[in-house]
């Protein structure tokens, strides 16, 4: 055997740390998983599912205890923990819907009880659609008294879920701009609790609801918005931007957009399988090929890899190349360190690249939303 029985998980670990696994907590866990004696799917699953379903044992268990004693940190922080716990789980792709269902009921009890001991308000929010009501939470830099303030929308792909943008959201809170983290079509409550895959339809309907929701809505500012996206959601944003004229700026992190990426290099686990299956509508390679129509004038900065085995640097120059107004570029050559001759992908310069980067991509979205360039 040339590689480990732990490099089938790597598109799993990039994502568990990009959320915030403990590292230690993780290699225990792999341990774990390096003594299974035979190469078997199942048993990877359920060790990793059980061993970090220990942990949120634990975790909540030091939660309550913190929150019945008053320490609100303390119990903000293990609280996380569980988070994190559950977002891991989610992570695996697992065949068996109603098990998937009940790990992302998980995750989405947790993050409630997690966001109720955050400084900052995280508000609650459904966005009308005509393909249906997309869940999705407002993070505001503070309190959320005030009004007008500058908003930018986060995306991201398949397999998501609006608990983990919390990762594209909390730097532009600290820059003081409020953030929507919707459930996209195919993507965590919008797929499991609402059934809305993920097409050409039903993006466009995302998009439309989206700005009309921002439109609509009394404490954003639908003139100071932007979009920001990462992997697919990269795409996404592009698309959105075109969308809403208004916006003033478009962030794409290692975009992905489908028609314009290797699909030979796409692993058999998202072309197959029923929880893949589940998520797509059945025109959905077709319909996908919307998010291509159209350019904008907004500020424009695009983020790729020379090590993203879906989109080549080509392809991604594609994508810069239909930006029709102020743009910057960043070429990422570091070499991934989660690879393996199987599991290669496009999350490896995502996650590893992303603890730097947001913060170019942040500050480029606050010096135009916060009156700066």
């Amino acid at each position: 055997m040339k590689w480990a029985i732990r490099d089938l998980l790597n598109p799993v670990v990039t994502r568990s740390l990009l959320y915030g696994a403990d590292p230690f907590d993780l290699e225990a866990i792999l341990k774990k998983i390096d003594n299974i004696k035979v190469r078997s799917g199942k048993q990877i699953q359920e060790v990793w599912i059980n061993e970090w379903h220990a942990k949120i044992d634990r975790y909540s268990e030091l939660r309550d205890k913190a929150e019945k004693e008053g320490n609100r940190i303390s119990a903000r922080e293990y609280a996380k923990m569980v988070t994190q716990c559950h977002y891991a789980c989610f992570m695996i792709n697992i065949e068996d819907l109603e098990h998937k269902t009940e790990i992302y009921n998980g995750l989405e009890e947790s993050y409630k009880r997690y966001i109720k001991l955050c400084k900052n308000k995280v508000e609650y929010a459904e966005i009308d659609t005509k393909e249906g009501k997309l869940p999705a939470y407002i993070h505001y830099p503070d309190s959320g008294r005030k009004t007008n303030y500058p908003v930018a929308v986060t995306y991201s792909g398949i397999g998501s879920c609006k608990e983990e943008l919390e990762m594209l959201a909390a730097p532009l809170n600290e820059r003081g701009i409020a953030v929507i983290t919707p459930d996209m079509p195919g993507a965590g409550g919008a797929i499991i609790h609402r059934n809305i895959k993920c097409g050409g339809k039903q993006l466009e309907a995302a998009f439309n609801g989206i700005i009309r929701f921002v439109k609509s809505h009394k404490k954003l500012d639908e003139k100071n918005m932007a979009n920001f996206g990462l992997c697919m959601g990269g795409g996404y944003a592009f698309r959105a931007t075109v969308k809403n004229p208004k916006a003033k700026v478009c962030v794409s992190l290692f975009p992905l957009l489908m028609h314009f990426a290797n699909l030979d290099s796409i692993p058999v686990w998202m072309k197959r399988g029923k929880w893949s299956s589940y998520q797509y509508a059945d025109d959905y390679l077709e319909g996908m090929k919307i998010l291509e129509e159209g350019t904008h004038k907004a500020d424009f900065l695009m983020v790729y890899s020379s090590d993203d085995n879906w989109m080549s640097p080509e392809a991604s120059q594609r994508l810069l190349s239909k930006a029709a107004g102020y743009k910057e570029s960043i070429h990422i050559q570091d070499k991934p360190a989660y690879v393996s001759e199987e599991t290669i992908m496009h999350a490896m310069p995502v996650g590893e690249q992303y603890h730097w980067v947001k913060h170019i991509a942040a500050d480029f979205i606050a010096a135009r939303l916060n009156g700066g360039k």
